[in-house]
């Protein structure tokens, strides 16, 4: 059985430079204010796209820079977060939990006397909590 012959070569300085700078710009990414990539040390990156989307733009910015392959693994080794791993969070919610729908229900329910009223701010903040999601 013969195998195919596989050829690496080292990624040249100037197409890290381009990966990097296309990263650094506000439009693709958003940096995390203080989660960092426990790999890294480097702040969190969420992507502002779909990394198809990313790939197309790259490719469009910088034709004579790395291949696909390579731009895929640099996302999925570096410091960045697709929206899929944000288990359909937006990015607010992502960085201050989960569980900001569940504290305005616990302060209704401290705040607000009239079980009326409660009742009817609850389910409206069911309601902003299932529309938030889609």
């Amino acid at each position: 059985m013969i195998r195919p012959i596989i050829t690496r070569t080292k990624m040249s300085i100037i197409k890290n430079q381009h990966f990097e700078r296309f990263f650094s710009d506000r439009e693709n990414v958003a940096m995390s204010s203080y989660k960092v990539d426990p790999k890294t040390n480097l702040p969190i990156l969420y992507l502002k796209d779909q990394k198809e989307a990313l790939w197309h733009k790259f490719s469009e910015i910088y034709p004579d820079g790395m291949k696909r392959t390579s731009f895929m693994a640099r996302l999925a080794d570096g410091p960045f977060r697709y929206r899929k791993d944000l288990e359909g969070l937006c990015i607010i919610c992502s960085e201050y939990g989960y569980l900001v729908f569940e504290n305005l229900c616990t302060l209704i329910n401290v705040h607000i006397s009239n079980k009326n009223i409660q009742v009817k701010f609850i389910k409206f903040i069911n309601l902003l909590h299932l529309f938030h999601f889609y």
